[in-house]
């Protein structure tokens, strides 16, 4: 009887040594990303993010918004895919950080496919798809982004 309880406190000892670890783990994710005065501090990547406007926009409509922006002293640009891709986290409602604002929308990138298509981002399967830079649907947003000054 004597092995099998030190074999049960090892066996449960391990498991809150595992449970301690991976809340060390979320809660290190959980600092990745903090908002303040309407721009999200990437601290992983040493980028800056605005929120999605709650509003579809088309590719040229995107890239008008980008350039127009003046928060923060401007220089705003659309993310490439990659950008993108690291904001993606499928075990999350929405596919990204809830400050992002895209909750399973698709997002444009800086990447053109030709002179009529561009590249969107999907944030609820997490892939990457072109589309015809015209077109504006419900689903379609934009996050602006720029290098930490």
């Amino acid at each position: 009887m004597h092995v099998k309880m030190r074999s049960l406190i090892k066996g449960l000892l391990a498991w809150l040594l595992l449970l301690s670890f991976v809340s060390v783990l979320h809660a290190a994710d959980n600092t990745r990303f903090t908002l303040k005065d309407g721009i999200i501090y990437d601290s992983q990547l040493g980028l800056e993010w605005v929120p999605a406007p709650d509003r579809p926009m088309n590719h040229y409509q995107a890239e008008e918004y980008v350039r127009n922006l003046s928060l923060a002293g401007g220089g705003w640009r659309l993310p490439t895919r990659e950008e993108l891709q690291s904001l993606y986290d499928r075990f999350r409602p929405g596919g990204a950080d809830p400050m992002f604002h895209v909750s399973n929308k698709w997002v444009w990138t800086s990447e053109l496919n030709g002179s009529s298509d561009a590249k969107r981002f999907n944030f609820y399967y997490g892939n990457v798809i072109s589309y015809d830079r015209d077109l504006t649907n419900d689903f379609n947003r934009v996050l602006a982004v720029r290098s930490r000054r």
